[in-house]
C-alpha cells in the first residue's frame, strides 16, 4: 500500500504545532519551577517575618501577654499556624498548646524544616529561630500548613484567571500563521496548477516566474529549464519523423503505380500491402501535425459537413474492400468550435479503423448527433483492454499490422478539443467509437 504524502503546507502546519505545544510545554515546566523556587521563598520569607515578630515581642514582653503579642499569636492560630518558644533548657515557655518543640533542637542556626501530616494534622512548613546570637537564650518554631501560605492561593488564581488564555492564543497564532503561510504558498499552487496543464498539446507552455519568492524562483527557472530541453528533444524527434514520413510517401507512390500496371494476383496482394504502409505513413504525419493543433474561439465547424466528407472520401475505398457504409445526419447543423481540418483526419481514422475489422460485406454506419459522431462496424469489437482511455491515450495497437496511432490520434484530437474518445462494445455484436465534443460555438454563423 502505497503511503500518503503530505502537502508542504500540511508538513509546515504540523511542525508549526509541534513547536506550538513544545513552546507551551516549556513555559509551563518554566513557571513551574519559578513559581515553585519564589514559592518557596515566599514561604520562609513568611515564616521568617512571624519568628522574628515574635523574638521582637518577645523581647520586650517576655511573658508574651501584651497587646501586640496576643495579636501575633491570634493570627498564626488563625491562619492554622503552630508556634513554640522553647527556652535554653529546652522547656516550653509558650505555645500553640504544643508540649515539646516541633522538631528537635540542634546548634543555634536558623533552619528550615517540613513535618508530614499525622494525627489528623497537616504537613507543617517551619522554622527554627535563635532567640538571641546563641542558642543560650533559647529558639522560636514557627510552622504554617504548606496550603496556608498566601503565595499558594496567588498561584491557583493565576492557573484559573490567566493560564487558560494560552489556548486560544495559540490557537488564534497558529490560524495567523496558516493564513500567512497559504498566502506565502500560492505562488506554489499556481505553478503546481501551470504545471497540470502542460502536456503533449502544449510542450510551449512554461511556469509562470513573476511573483515569485527567490528561493522557489530558482526551482521553477530550473523546471522551466529542463521543459526547453524537453521540448527541443522533442520537435527534433516530431521534426524527423514528419521529414522521414514525406520521404516515404515518394517511392511508395513509384512503386504503386508500378504495381498497378501489373495484373498479376501476387503484384495487386503488394498492392495492397503498399495501402497499409501508406496509411501508416499518413498516421505519422497526422501524429506530428497533431502538436501544432490550434484554433480560434470563432473557429466554427459542422460536424455534418464534416461527416460527409469522410464518407465521400472513404467510400470508394470501403466499397473496394467489400464493405458498405452508412451516414445518417441530422436536418440541421450540428456546431462546435474547433479545427475542421484535424477533425476530418480523427473521424477518417475512426472509419479506417471499422474498415479494417468488418467482416465481408460488413456495414459501417456513420451517425451525428447533438454533441458529437460515432462509427460503428459490426466486427468482433475492442479486446477488453482496449476499453479503456489509458490504453487508448498509449496508442497500443490490437491487431498484429498496425502500430495503434489511429485511435491515439484521435484521442488526442478530441483532448485538444476538450472533449474524449470513448469506445465501447454493442450488446449485439461490433464496435461503437465516439467523439463526444464539448465546446459549443459562442457565436452561429449568419
Amino acid at each position: 500500500m502505497k503511503r500518503a504524502r503530505f502537502t508542504l503546507l500540511r508538513r509546515l502546519v504540523l511542525a508549526m504545532s509541534i513547536v506550538a505545544m513544545v513552546a507551551i510545554a516549556a513555559s509551563v515546566l518554566f513557571l513551574y519551577m519559578r513559581f515553585k523556587s519564589s514559592n518557596d521563598e515566599f514561604r520562609e520569607e513568611t515564616l521568617s517575618t512571624f519568628a522574628k515578630d515574635l523574638r521582637k515581642e518577645l523581647l520586650t514582653d517576655p511573658a508574651l501577654t501584651g497587646i501586640h503579642a496576643t495579636a501575633l499569636k491570634m493570627r498564626i492560630k488563625e491562619l492554622r499556624g503552630e508556634y513554640a518558644v522553647i527556652g535554653a533548657d529546652g522547656n516550653i515557655l509558650d505555645s500553640s498548646g504544643l508540649e515539646q518543640s516541633l522538631i528537635p533542637l540542634l546548634g543555634h542556626r536558623t533552619k528550615y524544616f517540613q513535618l508530614p501530616a499525622s494525627n489528623g494534622r497537616k504537613a507543617l512548613f517551619g522554622m527554627t529561630l535563635p532567640i538571641g546570637d546563641n542558642s543560650a537564650a533559647g529558639f522560636i518554631q514557627v510552622a504554617f500548613p504548606r496550603d496556608r501560605v498566601i503565595f499558594d492561593s496567588v498561584l491557583e488564581e493565576f492557573v484559573a484567571d490567566i493560564a487558560w488564555i494560552w489556548i486560544p492564543f495559540v490557537l488564534v497564532l497558529l490560524a495567523t500563521n496558516v493564513a500567512v503561510l497559504a498566502v506565502a504558498l500560492r505562488p506554489l499552487s499556481t505553478a503546481a496548477q501551470e504545471a497540470m496543464t502542460i502536456g503533449p498539446s502544449s510542450i510551449a507552455k512554461r511556469l509562470t516566474e513573476a511573483k515569485m519568492p527567490e528561493d522557489v524562483l530558482a526551482l521553477i527557472r530550473s523546471v522551466n529549464g529542463a521543459l526547453d530541453r524537453l521540448q527541443a528533444g522533442f520537435l527534433s524527434l516530431e521534426q524527423f519523423s514528419g521529414q522521414l514520413a514525406h520521404e516515404l510517401r515518394t517511392p511508395l507512390a513509384i512503386a504503386k503505380a508500378r504495381l498497378s500496371l501489373s495484373q498479376d494476383d501476387t503484384a495487386r496482394a503488394v498492392e495492397r500491402d503498399f495501402d497499409d504502409i501508406e496509411r501508416v505513413i499518413t498516421q505519422l504525419v497526422d501524429r506530428v501535425r497533431i502538436k501544432t493543433l490550434h484554433y480560434e474561439s470563432d473557429d466554427v465547424v459542422d460536424l455534418c459537413d464534416v461527416a460527409a466528407d469522410v464518407a465521400r472520401y472513404l467510400a470508394p475505398m470501403i466499397i473496394d474492400a467489400g464493405h458498405n457504409i452508412e451516414l445518417r445526419t441530422k436536418n440541421t447543423p450540428v456546431f462546435i468550435t474547433g479545427a475542421a481540418d484535424y477533425i476530418f483526419r480523427a473521424l477518417r481514422n475512426l472509419v479506417e479503423n471499422a474498415m479494417h475489422h468488418s467482416p465481408a460485406e460488413g456495414l459501417i454506419t456513420i451517425v451525428v448527433f447533438e454533441t458529437g459522431i460515432s462509427v460503428t462496424d459490426e466486427g468482433p469489437g475492442f479486446p477488453e483492454w482496449r476499453l479503456a482511455d489509458v490504453a487508448i491515450q498509449e496508442g497500443k495497437s490490437d491487431r498484429k499490422d498496425g502500430l495503434g496511432l489511429g485511435l491515439s490520434i484521435v484521442a488526442e484530437t478530441m483532448a485538444a478539443h476538450g472533449g474524449r474518445l470513448k469506445l465501447e462494445n454493442l450488446p449485439g455484436g461490433g464496435a461503437s467509437a465516439t467523439m463526444e465534443f464539448h465546446s459549443r460555438p459562442s457565436a452561429l454563423p449568419g
